[in-house]
């Protein structure tokens, strides 16, 4: 009788740690950077003038996501406390994300040159 009342109440230790787990895990995924990745993108030389306006476009706001989730934000927080070397790898996906965007940016301001699009 003690030996079921102590595998059920490990068993119930063992449910709560595997909640805990999944709602961590679930905040942490919805709390990353944003994602991108320029090598999906069309060529620049591809592009038409409107394309490249939309483009730049998605990229601000991509930017700015990024830049609002680097430094003292609440993901950071999060990590910090729970995790803290996930505060340090969200940063750096953070500063790679702003460089990526800011690179095909400067390809698409190029481009946009080069085809005489209308500012």
């Amino acid at each position: 009788m003690l030996h079921e009342f102590q595998n059920s109440a490990i068993k119930r230790i063992v449910n709560k740690v595997t909640l805990a787990l999944a709602a961590t895990a679930a905040l942490a995924l919805s709390a990353c950077a944003p994602k991108y990745t320029a090598a999906t993108a069309k060529p620049v030389s591809d592009l038409s003038c409107a394309e490249m306006k939309d483009e730049q476009v998605k990229l601000a706001s991509i930017r700015s996501e990024a830049q609002s989730k680097k430094g003292i934000s609440k993901e950071n927080v999060f990590w910090a406390v729970f995790f803290w070397p996930g505060a340090v790898v969200n940063e750096l996906d953070n500063r790679e994300v702003i460089e990526k965007v800011d690179a095909r940016s400067a390809e698409l301001t190029k481009g946009q040159s080069a085809k005489n699009c209308a500012p």
